[in-house]
C-alpha cells in the first residue's frame, strides 16, 4: 500500500473527519436519537450541495451553456433521491421513539432549515414570510433576504429558453430540471407520508399542522415553467 505524501494528504485529512465527526449527532447514547439526529444532519449536507449545483446551473444559463447547464442539473435527483432514502430509514423507529425524540426537541422543527428555504428561493419560488420563521437567526435571514433579491433558476431558464434558437438543446434542459423538481415532489411526499405515520392528523415540531402541511407542500413546484402546460 503506497504511503501519503504531503503533497498528497491521506483519507481522514481530506475529507476533515475528525472534525466533522466531532460536530457530527453520532455519539448519543440513545441510538435512536443517533439515527434521527444524524439523518437530519446529512440532510442538510446534501442541501448545502444541491445549492452549489443550482447556483452552478444558473450560471451555465445564463452564459448560454445549456449542455453544461444539464450535465451540473444531473446529479440534484440523484442526491434527492438519497434524501428519500433516509426517510425510509426514520421509518423504522418505533412510535414510542419517536415521540420520545419528538418531546425533547421542544420547539425545533425541519421548519427551521434555512438551507431548505434557500433552494426554493434560488429555484424560484419565493413566499417571502418564510424569512420571519422563528428560531432563524439573523445570519440565516440575510442569506435568505439575499436569495430574494438575486436571479432565480427559473428566471435563467425562462431567458435561456427564450434566447435559445436551438430547441433540442431547450428540452434537453428542460427535462434536466425536471427531473429535480420531480425528485424533489417525491421527498417532500414521503417526508408527509413519514408524519402520517408517526402523527396521523396531529400537530408537528414546533406547533405545525405535521402531515397536513407536509401533504400541500408537496404539491408545489421549484420550477414551474419545466412542467408541461405552463
Amino acid at each position: 500500500m503506497s504511503r501519503p505524501t504531503a503533497a498528497y494528504p491521506p483519507y481522514g485529512q481530506v475529507l476533515r473527519l475528525e472534525e466533522l465527526l466531532q460536530a457530527a449527532r453520532v455519539h448519543d447514547e440513545d441510538v435512536d436519537r443517533v439515527l434521527f439526529l444524524a439523518t437530519h444532519q446529512s440532510c442538510e449536507i446534501s442541501f448545502a450541495v444541491v445549492l452549489r449545483h443550482l447556483e452552478a446551473v444558473r450560471a451555465a444559463l445564463d452564459e448560454g451553456e445549456g449542455c453544461l447547464a444539464v450535465r451540473r442539473a444531473a446529479p440534484l435527483p440523484v442526491l434527492v433521491t438519497t434524501l428519500v432514502g433516509q426517510f425510509d430509514a426514520l421509518a423504522t423507529l418505533s412510535p414510542g421513539a419517536f415521540e420520545s425524540i419528538r418531546t425533547d426537541l421542544g420547539d425545533a422543527s425541519g421548519l427551521q432549515s434555512a438551507q431548505y428555504r434557500e433552494i426554493e428561493y434560488l429555484c424560484g419560488l419565493r413566499d417571502a414570510r418564510f424569512v420571519n420563521t422563528a428560531g432563524f437567526r439573523d445570519a440565516d435571514r440575510k442569506r435568505l433576504l439575499a436569495r430574494l433579491e438575486e436571479r432565480s433558476v427559473q428566471e435563467a431558464y425562462r431567458d435561456y429558453a427564450l434566447a435559445c434558437a436551438d430547441r433540442e438543446a431547450v428540452e434537453q434542459v428542460r427535462a434536466a430540471l425536471l427531473d429535480f423538481d420531480e425528485a424533489f415532489a417525491v421527498w417532500r411526499a414521503r417526508h408527509a407520508v413519514l408524519a402520517e405515520r408517526f402523527l396521523g392528523g396531529g400537530s408537528g415540531t414546533a406547533g405545525s399542522d405535521g402531515a397536513s402541511y407536509l401533504w400541500r407542500a408537496a404539491r408545489r413546484r421549484l420550477l414551474p415553467d419545466v412542467w408541461p402546460g405552463q
